[in-house]
Protein backbone atom coordinates (compact mmCIF):
# COMPACT_ATOMS: atom_id res chain seq x y z
CA UNK A 1 0.00 0.00 0.00
CA UNK A 2 0.98 3.63 -0.79
CA UNK A 3 1.90 5.59 1.73
CA UNK A 4 0.40 9.22 1.46
CA UNK A 5 0.37 12.74 3.41
CA UNK A 6 -3.37 13.34 4.26
CA UNK A 7 -5.33 16.64 3.63
CA UNK A 8 -5.91 19.89 5.13
CA UNK A 9 -8.06 18.49 8.59
CA UNK A 10 -10.56 20.23 10.22
CA UNK A 11 -8.52 21.69 12.68
CA UNK A 12 -6.93 23.75 9.94
CA UNK A 13 -10.16 24.76 9.06
CA UNK A 14 -11.81 26.09 12.27
CA UNK A 15 -8.13 27.31 13.25
CA UNK A 16 -8.39 29.86 9.89
CA UNK A 17 -12.14 30.48 10.82
CA UNK A 18 -10.40 31.52 14.87
CA UNK A 19 -9.88 35.34 13.71
CA UNK A 20 -12.72 35.80 11.94
CA UNK A 21 -15.15 34.05 14.47
CA UNK A 22 -13.83 36.73 17.42
CA UNK A 23 -15.26 39.79 15.42
CA UNK A 24 -18.73 38.13 15.10
CA UNK A 25 -19.75 38.03 18.65
CA UNK A 26 -20.43 41.99 18.33
CA UNK A 27 -24.19 41.61 17.96
CA UNK A 28 -24.88 45.38 17.10
CA UNK A 29 -23.49 44.61 13.94
CA UNK A 30 -25.94 42.28 12.40
CA UNK A 31 -29.41 43.45 11.97
CA UNK A 32 -32.56 42.28 13.52
CA UNK A 33 -34.54 40.15 10.87
CA UNK A 34 -37.27 42.16 12.29
CA UNK A 35 -35.80 45.33 10.76
CA UNK A 36 -35.82 43.03 7.80
CA UNK A 37 -38.83 41.40 7.63
CA UNK A 38 -40.49 44.26 4.93
CA UNK A 39 -38.39 43.65 2.80
CA UNK A 40 -36.87 41.32 0.34
CA UNK A 41 -35.62 37.75 1.69
CA UNK A 42 -31.73 38.07 0.96
CA UNK A 43 -29.59 35.19 0.22
CA UNK A 44 -25.85 35.39 -0.36
CA UNK A 45 -24.00 33.26 -2.63
CA UNK A 46 -20.23 32.09 -2.10
CA UNK A 47 -18.81 29.62 -4.51
CA UNK A 48 -15.69 29.35 -6.72
CA UNK A 49 -15.81 31.82 -10.20
CA UNK A 50 -12.71 31.40 -10.80
CA UNK A 51 -9.89 29.24 -12.27
CA UNK A 52 -9.75 25.47 -13.28
CA UNK A 53 -13.44 24.87 -11.69
CA UNK A 54 -15.14 27.95 -12.14
CA UNK A 55 -17.98 25.78 -13.94
CA UNK A 56 -18.36 24.75 -9.83
CA UNK A 57 -20.13 28.29 -8.90
CA UNK A 58 -21.39 29.30 -12.51
CA UNK A 59 -23.26 26.01 -13.13
CA UNK A 60 -24.71 26.12 -9.76
CA UNK A 61 -25.51 29.63 -9.41
CA UNK A 62 -27.45 29.68 -12.76
CA UNK A 63 -29.42 26.65 -10.88
CA UNK A 64 -30.07 28.96 -7.48
CA UNK A 65 -31.34 31.63 -9.92
CA UNK A 66 -33.43 29.44 -12.10
CA UNK A 67 -35.55 28.45 -8.30
CA UNK A 68 -35.70 32.07 -7.59
CA UNK A 69 -36.90 33.52 -10.70
CA UNK A 70 -39.40 30.87 -10.95
CA UNK A 71 -40.72 31.63 -6.99
CA UNK A 72 -40.67 35.52 -8.22
CA UNK A 73 -42.56 35.40 -11.09
CA UNK A 74 -45.49 33.98 -8.85
CA UNK A 75 -44.57 36.53 -6.17
CA UNK A 76 -42.07 35.55 -4.06
CA UNK A 77 -42.31 33.79 -0.54
CA UNK A 78 -44.64 35.06 2.30
CA UNK A 79 -45.48 38.62 -0.18
CA UNK A 80 -41.84 39.26 -0.32
CA UNK A 81 -39.28 38.93 -3.61
CA UNK A 82 -36.02 36.96 -3.14
CA UNK A 83 -33.07 38.45 -3.82
CA UNK A 84 -29.32 36.68 -4.22
CA UNK A 85 -26.16 38.08 -4.48
CA UNK A 86 -22.95 36.07 -5.10
CA UNK A 87 -18.85 36.39 -5.05
CA UNK A 88 -15.82 34.34 -5.81
CA UNK A 89 -14.12 33.14 -2.89
CA UNK A 90 -11.63 31.62 -6.11
CA UNK A 91 -11.23 28.54 -4.01
CA UNK A 92 -9.50 30.11 -1.14
CA UNK A 93 -10.85 29.30 2.76
CA UNK A 94 -9.85 32.69 4.29
CA UNK A 95 -11.46 34.30 0.94
CA UNK A 96 -15.17 32.18 1.77
CA UNK A 97 -15.29 33.00 5.61
CA UNK A 98 -15.02 36.29 5.16
CA UNK A 99 -17.19 36.95 1.91
CA UNK A 100 -19.68 34.75 4.19
CA UNK A 101 -19.28 36.92 7.52
CA UNK A 102 -19.63 40.12 5.10
CA UNK A 103 -22.62 39.17 3.48
CA UNK A 104 -24.71 38.59 7.04
CA UNK A 105 -23.11 41.78 8.84
CA UNK A 106 -22.42 44.21 5.53
CA UNK A 107 -24.88 42.92 3.05
CA UNK A 108 -27.55 42.00 5.19
CA UNK A 109 -28.47 38.54 4.26
CA UNK A 110 -31.22 36.40 5.55
CA UNK A 111 -29.40 32.91 4.69
CA UNK A 112 -26.32 31.69 3.29
CA UNK A 113 -26.26 29.38 0.23
CA UNK A 114 -22.28 27.84 0.59
CA UNK A 115 -21.24 26.10 -2.95
CA UNK A 116 -18.04 25.64 -2.32
CA UNK A 117 -15.82 22.36 -2.11
CA UNK A 118 -15.53 20.41 1.68
CA UNK A 119 -11.94 22.56 2.23
CA UNK A 120 -14.50 25.86 2.63
CA UNK A 121 -17.57 24.25 3.81
CA UNK A 122 -16.09 22.88 6.98
CA UNK A 123 -14.83 27.16 7.60
CA UNK A 124 -17.85 28.54 6.15
CA UNK A 125 -20.09 26.28 8.54
CA UNK A 126 -18.43 27.52 12.01
CA UNK A 127 -19.08 31.37 10.58
CA UNK A 128 -23.21 29.82 10.04
CA UNK A 129 -22.29 28.30 13.82
CA UNK A 130 -21.21 31.67 15.51
CA UNK A 131 -23.62 34.08 13.42
CA UNK A 132 -26.67 31.91 13.85
CA UNK A 133 -27.69 31.97 10.40
CA UNK A 134 -29.03 29.35 8.42
CA UNK A 135 -26.66 27.98 5.35
CA UNK A 136 -28.04 25.86 2.81
CA UNK A 137 -24.60 23.46 1.61
CA UNK A 138 -25.59 22.90 -2.12
CA UNK A 139 -21.72 21.26 -2.95
CA UNK A 140 -19.57 19.77 0.01
CA UNK A 141 -20.42 16.07 -0.43
CA UNK A 142 -18.02 14.91 2.40
CA UNK A 143 -19.87 12.59 4.97
CA UNK A 144 -19.09 14.15 8.20
CA UNK A 145 -20.21 17.58 7.36
CA UNK A 146 -23.35 16.88 8.49
CA UNK A 147 -23.27 13.52 9.69
CA UNK A 148 -20.24 13.80 12.96
CA UNK A 149 -21.95 14.90 15.91
CA UNK A 150 -18.83 16.70 17.33
CA UNK A 151 -19.58 19.22 14.49
CA UNK A 152 -22.71 19.57 13.89
CA UNK A 153 -24.71 22.74 14.05
CA UNK A 154 -28.62 22.89 13.56
CA UNK A 155 -28.24 25.95 11.34
CA UNK A 156 -26.28 24.35 8.76
CA UNK A 157 -28.21 22.35 6.30
CA UNK A 158 -27.37 20.33 3.33
CA UNK A 159 -28.95 20.07 -0.05
CA UNK A 160 -25.72 18.39 -1.99
CA UNK A 161 -25.70 14.46 -2.33
CA UNK A 162 -23.39 13.11 0.20
CA UNK A 163 -20.61 10.64 -0.32
CA UNK A 164 -21.69 7.76 1.93
CA UNK A 165 -24.46 7.54 -0.14
CA UNK A 166 -22.85 7.70 -3.26
CA UNK A 167 -20.28 5.19 -2.33
CA UNK A 168 -22.59 2.56 -1.21
CA UNK A 169 -23.81 2.40 -4.76
CA UNK A 170 -20.61 2.52 -6.40
CA UNK A 171 -19.32 -0.11 -4.11
CA UNK A 172 -22.14 -2.28 -4.58
CA UNK A 173 -21.87 -1.73 -8.65
CA UNK A 174 -17.81 -2.24 -8.68
CA UNK A 175 -18.20 -5.40 -6.39
CA UNK A 176 -20.49 -6.90 -8.32
CA UNK A 177 -18.52 -6.01 -11.42
CA UNK A 178 -15.07 -7.49 -9.78
CA UNK A 179 -16.47 -10.84 -9.51
CA UNK A 180 -17.90 -10.87 -12.78
CA UNK A 181 -14.29 -9.68 -14.07
CA UNK A 182 -12.03 -10.84 -12.27
CA UNK A 183 -10.66 -7.56 -11.12
CA UNK A 184 -9.03 -8.35 -7.86
CA UNK A 185 -5.97 -5.25 -8.16
CA UNK A 186 -7.64 -2.04 -7.23
CA UNK A 187 -5.47 1.49 -7.16
CA UNK A 188 -7.36 4.77 -6.96
CA UNK A 189 -6.80 8.49 -7.53
CA UNK A 190 -8.62 11.01 -5.75
CA UNK A 191 -8.09 14.91 -4.59
CA UNK A 192 -6.59 15.53 -1.37
CA UNK A 193 -8.19 17.28 0.58
CA UNK A 194 -11.48 16.19 3.06
CA UNK A 195 -13.76 14.63 0.08
CA UNK A 196 -11.09 13.20 -2.10
CA UNK A 197 -10.41 10.65 0.96
CA UNK A 198 -14.01 10.22 2.11
CA UNK A 199 -15.02 9.39 -0.82
CA UNK A 200 -12.21 6.84 -1.37
CA UNK A 201 -12.78 5.28 2.01
CA UNK A 202 -16.15 4.67 1.53
CA UNK A 203 -15.61 3.44 -2.03
CA UNK A 204 -13.23 0.54 -0.86
CA UNK A 205 -15.13 -0.14 2.26
CA UNK A 206 -18.71 -0.76 0.37
CA UNK A 207 -16.46 -2.77 -2.49
CA UNK A 208 -14.52 -4.83 0.17
CA UNK A 209 -17.42 -5.59 1.80
CA UNK A 210 -19.26 -7.17 -1.13
CA UNK A 211 -15.99 -8.69 -2.74
CA UNK A 212 -13.62 -9.60 -0.12
CA UNK A 213 -11.77 -11.01 -2.53
CA UNK A 214 -10.70 -6.86 -3.82
CA UNK A 215 -7.36 -6.06 -2.80
CA UNK A 216 -6.21 -2.48 -2.27
CA UNK A 217 -3.00 -1.90 -3.47
CA UNK A 218 -2.17 1.64 -3.82
CA UNK A 219 -4.13 5.06 -3.40
CA UNK A 220 -3.00 8.46 -4.92
CA UNK A 221 -3.87 11.64 -3.85
CA UNK A 222 -2.55 14.34 -6.29
CA UNK A 223 -3.25 18.00 -4.56
CA UNK A 224 -6.59 19.64 -5.63
CA UNK A 225 -6.25 21.58 -9.52
CA UNK A 226 -2.84 19.50 -10.26
CA UNK A 227 -2.14 20.68 -13.59
CA UNK A 228 0.06 17.42 -14.48
CA UNK A 229 -1.34 14.10 -13.54
CA UNK A 230 1.24 12.40 -15.98
CA UNK A 231 3.56 10.97 -12.46
CA UNK A 232 0.66 9.58 -11.47
CA UNK A 233 -0.55 7.53 -14.66
CA UNK A 234 2.68 6.15 -15.00
CA UNK A 235 3.25 5.32 -11.39
CA UNK A 236 -0.67 3.16 -11.95
CA UNK A 237 0.89 1.67 -15.07
CA UNK A 238 3.79 0.53 -13.52
CA UNK A 239 2.06 -1.40 -10.43
CA UNK A 240 -0.73 -2.86 -13.55
CA UNK A 241 -4.07 -2.23 -11.31
CA UNK A 242 -6.76 -4.18 -12.46
CA UNK A 243 -9.27 -1.30 -12.01
CA UNK A 244 -9.28 2.33 -10.08
CA UNK A 245 -11.82 4.48 -8.56
CA UNK A 246 -11.40 8.03 -8.76
CA UNK A 247 -13.08 11.05 -7.22
CA UNK A 248 -11.80 13.81 -9.07
CA UNK A 249 -14.38 16.26 -10.26
CA UNK A 250 -14.63 18.93 -12.79
CA UNK A 251 -11.75 20.66 -15.02
CA UNK A 252 -9.27 17.98 -12.95
CA UNK A 253 -11.54 15.16 -13.95
CA UNK A 254 -11.67 16.78 -17.35
CA UNK A 255 -7.29 17.35 -17.51
CA UNK A 256 -6.75 13.92 -16.05
CA UNK A 257 -9.41 11.63 -18.48
CA UNK A 258 -7.53 13.12 -21.50
CA UNK A 259 -3.95 12.80 -19.90
CA UNK A 260 -4.71 9.46 -19.31
CA UNK A 261 -5.99 8.90 -22.87
CA UNK A 262 -2.32 9.68 -24.06
CA UNK A 263 -1.17 7.12 -22.13
CA UNK A 264 -4.17 4.38 -23.12
CA UNK A 265 -4.43 4.07 -19.35
CA UNK A 266 -7.64 3.13 -20.20
CA UNK A 267 -6.80 0.02 -22.00
CA UNK A 268 -4.75 -1.48 -19.57
CA UNK A 269 -7.53 -1.39 -16.36
CA UNK A 270 -10.95 -0.48 -15.81
CA UNK A 271 -11.72 3.21 -14.43
CA UNK A 272 -14.75 3.52 -12.40
CA UNK A 273 -15.26 7.41 -11.63
CA UNK A 274 -18.32 8.69 -9.34
CA UNK A 275 -17.88 12.28 -11.22
CA UNK A 276 -18.01 11.59 -15.19
CA UNK A 277 -21.67 11.66 -15.98
CA UNK A 278 -22.28 14.91 -15.68
CA UNK A 279 -23.17 17.58 -18.36
CA UNK A 280 -20.02 19.77 -16.94
CA UNK A 281 -17.17 16.74 -18.04
CA UNK A 282 -19.21 15.45 -20.90
CA UNK A 283 -19.64 18.24 -22.43
CA UNK A 284 -15.71 19.49 -21.46
CA UNK A 285 -14.35 16.11 -22.74
CA UNK A 286 -13.26 16.67 -26.14
CA UNK A 287 -13.41 12.87 -26.81
CA UNK A 288 -15.62 10.98 -24.53
CA UNK A 289 -13.76 7.44 -23.79
CA UNK A 290 -16.88 4.86 -23.98
CA UNK A 291 -17.00 2.26 -21.57
CA UNK A 292 -15.50 3.96 -18.42
CA UNK A 293 -18.02 3.29 -15.72
CA UNK A 294 -19.45 6.73 -13.83
CA UNK A 295 -21.67 7.25 -11.56
CA UNK A 296 -24.83 10.00 -12.46
CA UNK A 297 -24.41 13.53 -11.10
CA UNK A 298 -27.01 14.86 -13.53
CA UNK A 299 -28.62 13.46 -16.40
CA UNK A 300 -31.62 14.01 -17.98
CA UNK A 301 -32.66 10.43 -17.51
CA UNK A 302 -31.42 10.00 -13.79
CA UNK A 303 -34.34 9.67 -12.89
CA UNK A 304 -36.36 9.25 -16.27
CA UNK A 305 -39.03 11.07 -14.70
CA UNK A 306 -41.10 13.93 -16.78
CA UNK A 307 -40.49 16.54 -13.49
CA UNK A 308 -36.86 15.86 -14.64
CA UNK A 309 -36.95 15.69 -18.10
CA UNK A 310 -38.85 19.42 -17.61
CA UNK A 311 -36.77 20.81 -15.20
CA UNK A 312 -34.01 20.11 -17.85
CA UNK A 313 -35.67 21.60 -20.23
CA UNK A 314 -36.70 24.89 -18.24
CA UNK A 315 -33.27 25.00 -17.82
CA UNK A 316 -31.69 24.72 -21.03
CA UNK A 317 -34.03 27.33 -22.19
CA UNK A 318 -33.22 29.93 -19.94
CA UNK A 319 -29.45 28.72 -19.80
CA UNK A 320 -28.59 27.76 -23.36
CA UNK A 321 -27.07 24.79 -21.46
CA UNK A 322 -28.18 21.49 -19.81
CA UNK A 323 -28.15 21.41 -16.07
CA UNK A 324 -25.19 20.17 -13.63
CA UNK A 325 -25.01 18.10 -10.73
CA UNK A 326 -24.16 21.36 -8.85
CA UNK A 327 -27.81 23.16 -10.93
CA UNK A 328 -29.83 21.03 -9.62
CA UNK A 329 -27.89 20.84 -5.76
CA UNK A 330 -28.78 24.58 -5.67
CA UNK A 331 -31.71 24.28 -7.14
CA UNK A 332 -33.28 21.95 -4.62
CA UNK A 333 -31.52 23.99 -1.92
CA UNK A 334 -33.71 27.53 -3.17
CA UNK A 335 -36.76 24.89 -2.56
CA UNK A 336 -35.85 23.98 0.90
CA UNK A 337 -35.20 27.28 2.03
CA UNK A 338 -38.17 29.08 0.34
CA UNK A 339 -40.53 25.83 1.18
CA UNK A 340 -39.22 26.21 4.62
CA UNK A 341 -40.51 29.61 4.89
CA UNK A 342 -43.40 29.08 3.62
CA UNK A 343 -44.18 26.16 6.48
CA UNK A 344 -42.68 28.27 8.71
CA UNK A 345 -44.87 31.57 8.13
CA UNK A 346 -41.67 33.54 8.74
CA UNK A 347 -38.03 34.01 8.00
CA UNK A 348 -36.62 34.25 11.09
CA UNK A 349 -33.81 31.51 11.75
CA UNK A 350 -35.15 29.85 14.89
CA UNK A 351 -38.94 29.02 12.67
CA UNK A 352 -37.07 27.92 9.43
CA UNK A 353 -34.77 25.95 11.25
CA UNK A 354 -37.84 24.16 12.62
CA UNK A 355 -39.62 23.89 9.69
CA UNK A 356 -37.12 22.24 7.42
CA UNK A 357 -36.95 19.34 9.41
CA UNK A 358 -37.99 16.22 7.75
CA UNK A 359 -39.52 18.57 5.43
CA UNK A 360 -40.66 16.67 1.88
CA UNK A 361 -40.78 18.34 -1.15
CA UNK A 362 -40.78 17.30 -5.12
CA UNK A 363 -37.80 17.70 -7.22
CA UNK A 364 -36.39 17.18 -10.20
CA UNK A 365 -33.29 14.63 -9.02
CA UNK A 366 -36.24 12.69 -6.62
CA UNK A 367 -36.03 8.82 -6.80
CA UNK A 368 -38.31 7.05 -8.54
CA UNK A 369 -38.41 4.55 -4.92
CA UNK A 370 -38.85 7.86 -2.81
CA UNK A 371 -41.99 9.16 -4.79
CA UNK A 372 -39.88 11.47 -6.70
CA UNK A 373 -39.14 13.15 -3.76
CA UNK A 374 -36.13 14.39 -1.55
CA UNK A 375 -35.94 14.71 2.26
CA UNK A 376 -34.36 17.30 4.57
CA UNK A 377 -33.60 14.61 6.75
CA UNK A 378 -34.32 16.10 10.52
CA UNK A 379 -31.65 14.24 12.52
CA UNK A 380 -28.65 15.50 10.71
CA UNK A 381 -29.77 17.83 8.24
CA UNK A 382 -28.93 16.30 5.34
CA UNK A 383 -30.45 15.63 1.72
CA UNK A 384 -31.83 11.82 1.31
CA UNK A 385 -33.58 10.28 -1.64
CA UNK A 386 -32.16 11.84 -4.80
CA UNK A 387 -31.27 9.44 -7.77
CA UNK A 388 -27.95 7.41 -7.79
CA UNK A 389 -26.96 5.30 -10.88
CA UNK A 390 -24.13 3.88 -12.26
CA UNK A 391 -23.17 2.62 -15.92
CA UNK A 392 -20.95 2.64 -18.54
CA UNK A 393 -20.01 5.60 -21.25
CA UNK A 394 -20.84 6.08 -24.54
CA UNK A 395 -20.00 8.94 -26.71
CA UNK A 396 -23.61 10.08 -27.42
CA UNK A 397 -27.31 10.69 -25.40
CA UNK A 398 -27.94 9.47 -23.33
CA UNK A 399 -24.31 9.10 -22.05
CA UNK A 400 -24.93 6.18 -19.79
CA UNK A 401 -25.76 2.84 -20.10
CA UNK A 402 -26.81 -0.39 -18.56
CA UNK A 403 -28.21 1.16 -15.20
CA UNK A 404 -27.76 0.03 -11.91
CA UNK A 405 -29.98 1.25 -9.26
CA UNK A 406 -29.64 0.68 -5.80
CA UNK A 407 -33.27 0.77 -3.31
CA UNK A 408 -32.96 3.38 -1.00
CA UNK A 409 -34.20 0.99 1.70
CA UNK A 410 -30.88 -0.89 1.64
CA UNK A 411 -28.76 2.04 0.95
CA UNK A 412 -29.84 3.61 4.03
CA UNK A 413 -29.44 0.34 6.07
CA UNK A 414 -25.86 0.59 4.89
CA UNK A 415 -25.42 4.43 6.04
CA UNK A 416 -27.01 3.40 9.39
CA UNK A 417 -24.63 0.44 10.17
CA UNK A 418 -21.55 3.34 8.98
CA UNK A 419 -22.67 5.82 11.54
CA UNK A 420 -23.27 3.51 14.56
CA UNK A 421 -19.79 2.22 13.93
CA UNK A 422 -18.15 5.33 14.26
CA UNK A 423 -20.41 6.31 17.17
CA UNK A 424 -22.19 8.88 14.99
CA UNK A 425 -25.74 7.63 15.77
CA UNK A 426 -27.16 5.79 18.71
Amino acid sequence: MISVKKGMTRRDFLRTTAAGAAGLAAGSLIPSQGARAQGPIKIGFVSIFSGRVAMLGETGLKGAQLAVDEYNAKGGVLGRKIEMIHRDSAGKIEEAVRIARDFVVKDKVDFLMDHSSSREAFAVKEVSRDLKVITMVTASETTDQTADPKIWTPYSFRSARQSIHDCCVAGYYAAKLSKEQGLTRWYSISPDYAYGHDSTDRFFEFLQKKNPGANIVGKLYPKLFEPDYTPHITKMLGDKPHAFYSALWGGDLVAFIEQAMMYGLFEQCKFFSINVADYTVLKALKKIPEGLHTGSRYLRNVPDTPANHDFADRYQKKNKELPTNWSWETYSGILFLLEGIKKAKSAETEKVVKAMKDLKIKAPAGALDMDGSITMRGRDHTNIGYAIAWGKTISKEPYVTDLYYLPWSELLKEEEEYLKKKDWLK
